[in-house]
């Protein structure tokens, strides 16, 4: 049995969906399952977004299986939070010395499980040659192009937004009208203690180096603004005239976001694996994304090649 742990927010949720499509693709005869228990304790953005979003939309081939608490137990040599709402964190608490335990033993004497695991942020190479008789717990973020370079067809089938209506209809019928060109500006969190010492907040420079070479590209561009701030994008991108501030979707439905960049004819996304899923899944015909080549304070790692992207 292969489980793939999911944590964190949408695009790196949909990142790990990517490697758990991969994963039942590569290996037909072998389980692969889902471990959502992080969202049991934890409340980062949305919680587990995968099955709200894209379960039982019309034509999508989106499918998931969760693993349950003794699976997840069996294959990782740890014991799960197993149940949800206020008890979740105080069960979590009290089996902490336990799975300690597990985790020093690698083995359960009492019930004579040997955990035979790798609990690894793998590679992209060795997902091509996991043993199928050996179990594995796998865990981490999985973005690297190598993972979805040669699947983004497959994901364009799996990952299917529902229907857009209200004003979110309008608005995607006036993109295909025009040269739309989705901008995001992601402010919020990067701005928080936990991560303004990680990640950057791209400023005025690189939207506008962004902008003109979508105005190379494309003539009479219309952009369209996402941010979790716009009151910021108001104030600080007066100087862009041709634009529209979109600024309806909060909460659970922020993932329209998503659905509205991806129907852009361009994409300058943020160093955000939110606004790099809209590019990933955008199926117009020779799409433009501009991308940072930085994302972390500290590391300029971000290359990627697929047809279309900029990196500046």
């Amino acid at each position: 049995m292969i489980i793939v742990r999911f944590t964190s927010g949408l695009g790196n949720q949909m990142f790990q969906y990517n490697l758990y499509s991969l994963l039942r693709e590569k290996y037909p005869g072998v389980k692969v399952k889902a471990d959502v228990t992080w969202f049991y304790t934890e409340d980062e953005h949305h919680g587990f977004e995968l099955n709200r979003i894209f379960k039982n939309v019309p034509g999508s081939l989106f499918d998931i299986e969760e693993a349950t608490a003794y699976e997840i137990y069996s294959v990782s040599g740890q014991i799960p939070t197993p149940v949800k709402g206020i008890l979740a964190r105080p069960v979590k608490y009290l089996l902490g010395p336990v799975n300690r335990h597990l985790r020093e033993s690698g083995k359960c004497e009492k019930c004579g499980v040997t955990f035979d695991h790798l609990q690894s942020r793998i590679d992209p190479e060795t997902v091509q040659n996991l043993d199928p008789d050996r179990n594995y717990y796998i865990f981490g973020y999985f973005t690297e192009e190598a993972y979805y370079r040669d699947r983004m067809d497959v994901l364009r089938k799996e990952l299917i937004f529902p229907p857009l209506v209200g004003e979110n209809a309008a608005i995607a019928q006036k993109m295909e009208q025009e040269q739309s060109v989705s901008v995001h500006i992601r402010r919020g969190d990067y701005l928080s203690k936990t991560y303004s010492d990680t990640f950057l907040c791209l400023e005025r420079d690189y939207y506008e180096r962004a902008v003109g070479i979508m105005r190379e590209h494309m003539k009479d561009p219309h952009f369209y603004m996402f941010s979790e701030d716009p009151d910021y994008v108001k104030r600080e991108f007066d100087w862009l005239e041709e634009k529209t501030i979109v600024s309806i979707n909060t909460g659970n439905d922020s993932f329209r976001d998503m659905q509205l960049m991806s129907r852009c004819k361009g994409n300058i996304i943020a160093n955000s694996t939110f606004s790099q899923w809209a590019s990933i899944l955008n199926d117009n015909p020779g799409h433009i994304t501009v991308y940072p080549a930085k994302y972390m304070i500290n590391e300029d790692t971000e290359i990627r090649n697929l047809p279309g992207w900029i990196r500046i």
